[in-house]
């Protein structure tokens, strides 16, 4: 179990460098996308960095947890420490009182990685995983997008 979780250290660390040299190279301004890791676990959201341009973005969201995860994005200025309750399942936040949904990542197995792209438009977007508790333990981050 310590080697498969040192390899999915790993395999986040290349994700993350890897963005980072296609990024800070001069071809990387030319595409019209970005390309940004993202780190689930018990229980935390990690963003490689808090910002990004509008336009295309492709998500790399990685589970190095034990636990099943997602990753919802809603385009919202709510404070994250408050976002309202489901009144129908306990322990979940109201999806539709977030603000706009934008996409996502569903049941990210533990030791995956999950990608696709997202269109983001100028704004601040809440990130979360809504899974029974998991907003609760912490579960939740913000990113702009420029």
């Amino acid at each position: 179990m310590t080697r498969f979780r040192f390899g999915l250290l790993a395999v986040s660390a290349l994700l993350a460098v890897g963005t980072w040299v296609a990024l800070s190279s001069g071809a990387a301004f030319a595409q019209a996308s970005t390309r940004m890791a993202v780190t689930l676990n018990e229980f935390q959201i990690i963003t490689e960095r808090p910002d990004v341009p509008a336009g295309e973005v492709t998500f790399d969201v990685v589970n190095t947890g034990e636990d099943v995860h997602e990753l919802i994005l809603f385009k919202s200025d709510k404070d994250v420490a408050g976002l309202p309750p489901s009144p129908s399942v306990k322990d979940e936040i109201d999806e539709s009182q977030v603000g706009e949904y934008i996409g996502g990542f569903e049941d990210v197995q533990p030791g995956t990685l999950a990608s696709g792209t997202l269109v983001l438009s100028p704004g601040r977007y809440i990130l979360l995983c809504n899974l029974s508790k998991h907003y609760g333990l912490g579960m939740v981050s913000t990113l702009q997008v420029n």
